[in-house]
């Protein structure tokens, strides 16, 4: 899961600094204008080209998935290492080392898990994974899931996923909001909303910056991902938008970053070249209606998931309710219920929240008063200019 949008990491140049600090640039004459346009079309051509190439790949990568029986996920191997009669997880399965081991707290029958329960899992003893899981009898070869905590990362998901093998097919989908501990205890106060289309290995995931205004679009799929960041309600921010493409973690192709003063910085990511662009463009005219189609995409997926993030929230209750009181440890070292500490530790989070924004309206409201005065002082300044030059006419 990602918790956090993908933001521009790479050193920022002389040519973005001199665009975020305001600072004057050489109007391009007639011909240099004439020859950024051109240039700016084969980039963009050369962009398309590269997204194509990704898109076939994907493809390809969704035709040879589809053909393989995935009837190995059922991993018979995987018995929950606290229960002494067979009671299989599917789904769950082990690593190429052998090196996991699964734990299990509802009722097991007929040698399956079923019920609402918890899964622990854990690599060579140490805990990686909590679900709050369901296996409900009359839907055989199907997994619910309510709850993903990564204890590694501090994040958590809460809503509706759905696994379901059938004729050694896989199909599901997942629904949820999540969020990162560190992160907020940090002070980076992001919320996800995040699809996936299990079966077809497409994620669309929405990031909202609580504090700062700002949200992340992000429609991911195995092989690549698009990633738009809107930023124009942040008002400390020289930055209305960016966007770009990445092929696995690596930025490719040409990256975008509208400023509020109405330019346009192009990053070259092969050559980590920029250019400022101080005119329009059809090309640009249809890379901003190919972004807007994409924000769509992600919005039509992530705008819906209310009910499925509700009901996951219903099943935390339940469990809450059967389990919390009294928690019992799993296993030696077992120390923490991630699950029963859910909704205090999203207590403290909002807490934390509500005093970052406290503190950040003192930060505007400080901003908005040296704003005013630094009017005022340059009010009086001309003032002065104005009486010198009456004096000199005179």
């Amino acid at each position: 899961m990602r918790m956090h949008s993908l933001r521009f990491t790479s050193p920022v140049s002389a040519l973005l600094v001199l665009a975020l600090t305001g600072c004057a640039t050489t109007a391009p004459g007639p011909n240099d204008a004439a020859v950024e346009a051109d240039k700016l079309t084969l980039e963009l051509t050369a962009q398309m080209h590269l997204e194509e190439r990704l898109l076939s790949d994907y493809e390809l990568i969704a035709q040879v998935s589809a053909q393989l029986n995935q009837n190995n996920i059922y991993d018979e191997s995987m018995q929950p290492r606290n229960k002494s009669q067979k009671c299989l997880l599917p789904f769950l399965v082990n690593n190429d080392q052998g090196t996991v081991a699964l734990y299990w707290d509802g009722a097991c029958h007929k040698g399956y898990a079923t019920g609402l329960g918890r899964v622990v899992r854990t690599e060579n003893g140490q805990v990686t994974t909590e679900l709050l899981a369901e296996l409900k009898p009359h839907e055989p070869h199907t997994l619910y899931t309510y709850l993903h905590y990564s204890v590694a990362r501090a994040e958590s998901e809460v809503g509706t996923s759905f696994l379901q093998l059938s004729s050694g097919k896989l199909r599901g989908h997942s629904a949820t909001l999540g969020y990162s501990y560190e992160d907020w205890a940090a002070g980076h106060y992001d919320l996800s909303y995040r699809y996936e289309d299990t079966t077809n290995f497409v994620s669309a995931t929405k990031v909202v910056d609580l504090l700062n205004g700002e949200s992340s679009f992000i429609l991911a799929y195995p092989n690549f991902s698009h990633d738009l960041l809107e930023a124009h309600d942040n008002v400390l921010s020289s930055i209305d938008r960016t966007y770009r493409l990445l092929e696995g973690a690596t930025t490719v192709g040409l990256s975008f970053i509208w400023l509020k003063d109405g330019r346009i910085l192009v990053r070259d990511n092969q050559t980590q070249q920029d250019q400022i662009l101080s005119q329009s463009s059809p090309k640009l005219t249809e890379l901003n209606a190919h972004i807007a189609q994409l924000k769509a995409q992600v919005k039509e997926r992530t705008d819906d998931i209310d009910a499925e993030i509700n009901a996951g929230l219903a099943q935390l209750e339940r469990y809450h309710g059967q389990k919390c009181a009294t928690p019992q440890p799993l296993f030696n070292g077992d120390n923490v219920n991630h699950i029963c500490d859910y909704l205090r530790t999203t207590r403290e989070a909002m807490a934390g929240l509500k005093s970052a924004r406290a503190a950040r309206e003192a930060s505007l409201e400080s901003y908005r008063q040296h704003q005013a005065q630094m009017l005022e002082e340059l009010e009086e300044h001309l003032k002065t200019l104005r009486s010198a030059q009456l004096t000199a006419i005179h």
